[in-house]
């Protein structure tokens, strides 16, 4: 059962995603009805700005998600803040963060099939529990990245800043090319390769249907795991 105060940190948390998901859906809105309402007016196509308008919901369907990610990337120390303040333990504080992470989720997955509907019809059962499988590990490592993230100050934040999205690079730099060499079956060429022969093995594994569930459920792991690693060293600091 979920207790008082784990309650209270997924309301805070609702509370504020809520209000920004307000007003990115406000901001989204209003500018695309400005600039379809300039284009009614200068073309007179009355049919044309109808059109447009089915437009929308595929935008809320694309921002949404990147919302909620942002959310949990940029928040776990104001989150923090306010639980030492309210007196709520780092492990209250997690669990409630990650109980508010699950519901939101599931909400904004829920939405976004709803607003889907509008221009595409819904996918089977296996497309629906993928994408919301690929929703739900970006939120997580959002989270995981915020989290550790809190940890340090400005300095180290600005090297870890630049130094994960050029090794992120790098890392999909070669997935991408062990990938196009698998898929034109040059892989077992490049086994001495020290950027593709690493990933040989992985991408032979993959020839398994079961083996990208197994690594899915072992990253998700690693990553609450991480998660909850970095919110019990949460410090207030002064910076």
């Amino acid at each position: 059962m979920i207790n008082t105060k784990q309650k209270m940190v997924a309301s805070n948390v609702f509370h504020r995603l809520g209000l920004a998901a307000l007003i990115t859906v406000g901001w989204i809105v209003g500018f695309e009805l400005v600039t379809y309402l300039l284009g009614l007016a200068f073309n007179h196509n009355l049919t044309s700005f109808l059109v447009s308008l089915q437009g929308i919901p595929e935008t809320l369907v694309a921002f949404l998600p990147i919302v909620l990610a942002a959310y949990f990337l940029m928040t776990p120390y104001v989150d923090f803040k306010w639980a030492i303040q309210n007196g709520i333990s780092r492990s209250t504080l997690w669990q409630g963060r990650l109980i508010a992470l699950l519901l939101s989720s599931v909400l904004v997955y829920l939405v976004d099939e709803l607003l889907t509907m509008a221009y595409r019809p819904l996918g089977d059962w296996r497309e629906i529990l993928i994408n919301f499988g690929g929703l739900l590990t970006t939120v997580l490592t959002c989270q995981a990245i915020g989290n550790g993230f809190s940890l340090l100050n400005r300095k180290w934040k600005v090297i870890v800043g630049i130094g994960l999205p050029v090794m992120a690079i790098i890392l999909l730099m070669m997935m991408m090319s062990g990938l196009e060499h698998l898929s034109t079956g040059m892989l077992p060429t490049y086994q001495d390769d020290h950027f593709v022969g690493p990933l040989a093995w992985v991408f032979n594994l993959t020839l398994s249907p079961v083996t990208p569930w197994i690594i899915w459920a072992i990253y998700l792991v690693i990553v609450v795991y991480l998660t909850k690693l970095f919110n019990d060293h949460l410090q207030l600091r002064r910076d």
